[in-house]
């Protein structure tokens, strides 16, 4: 099958419009026996006579007219094609999907999306929060752009990078003893009444913390974190929780204190899957989420820490080509 050359239907309707070849020509920068051809191929694929020249006049032919109004409406339509295309890879038209664990959600997330929705008002931004595992399954079944989750054994199929380190730090009733310390130590924790999730990433964090502690009361075991905190505050004992957890609770009568002891933390990395493609808009927001997290991070909160990112690790994540080159 035949198509029409863009180009040549340009300067068919230039033609037209200008009413002279001489003046259509020079303002398609091309020479007059160039646009001739391009007319003339037009007038070879279409079958019939387009223009009717003499010396004095360019006039289309019946045919030409009818031509004339559908290379029109071709060329509108390619231009449109191109501004729309040129709104997505500019990023300003098209959607992200970020999924998060509820701290960074609730603590990081809307700054960075108040920003970036304002510079990009035709792309449309999801948010989902909710456990690792759920994360992990929705991007693994092809929902969302990348994830912000605590790093897991399950990332093996995915494509990670670090974000944080999210330090352990003891969470207790405002009002208890520990609470004036600026560390808690080992010792201090034995005896303790713990309240602790029943399970999932952040019990796996402090399990061996409990087993290193000795000796405490009974555990409570609760299901969600608001039971928890609502637990803490009402003083019927203490937990354990990274710093993100802990700034999330937003509960006055808590505070949350370093541990003097061991290095435990939970890394939280960005993952994405690898056989998703990412579209400008999604890497525009992931760009605007780094940036928003150096210029803030030294007010991050005690306990929580930027991990250093290089241009090339950042391109190799968002699979740019070429940071493929060797």
């Amino acid at each position: 099958m035949n198509y029409f050359n863009l180009r040549h239907l340009d300067a068919f309707v230039t033609a037209i419009d200008s009413g002279s070849m001489a003046k259509a020509a020079a303002k398609l920068h091309m020479g007059q026996p160039a646009l001739s051809q391009a007319i003339a191929n037009l007038e070879r694929l279409s079958g019939v006579k387009l223009l009717t020249r003499t010396t004095r006049s360019l006039l289309p032919t019946p045919a030409g007219e009818a031509f004339y109004k559908g290379a029109q409406r071709v060329l509108e339509h390619n231009a449109r094609l191109v501004r729309d295309t040129h709104m997505w890879s500019s990023a300003q038209r098209g959607s992200v999907c970020v999924l998060s664990i509820p701290s960074i959600a609730q603590l990081l997330l809307p700054s960075v999306v108040k920003s970036f929705a304002s510079a990009h008002q035709d792309v449309q931004i999801e948010v989902h929060d909710h456990s690792v595992p759920q994360l992990l399954a929705m991007l693994e079944s092809g929902q969302g752009d990348f994830a912000l989750v605590a790093r897991s054994r399950d990332h093996d199929r995915l494509k990670s990078i670090a974000l944080l380190k999210d330090t352990l730090r003891w969470f207790g009733s405002a009002s208890h003893p520990l609470a004036s310390r600026a560390k808690v130590g080992l010792r201090s924790l034995r005896g303790e009444q713990f309240i602790v999730m029943r399970r999932g990433a952040i019990r796996d964090l402090i399990d061996p913390v409990l087993r290193a502690i000795g000796p405490h009361l009974p555990l409570i075991e609760v299901d969600q974190q608001s039971t928890l905190v609502g637990m803490v505050s009402a003083g019927l004992g203490v937990s354990l929780l990274p710093s993100l957890s802990c700034q999330a609770s937003g509960n006055a009568r808590t505070t949350h204190k370093a541990l003097a002891f061991g290095d435990h933390h939970r890394m939280i990395d960005v993952t994405r899957n690898p056989e998703h493609d990412l579209m400008p808009s999604a890497i525009a927001f992931f760009q605007s989420l780094i940036t928003h997290l150096q210029a803030i991070a030294q007010h991050l909160g005690d306990g929580v820490q930027l991990q250093p990112l290089s241009a090339l690790e950042t391109a190799r994540f968002l699979n740019d080509a070429a940071a493929q080159t060797p």
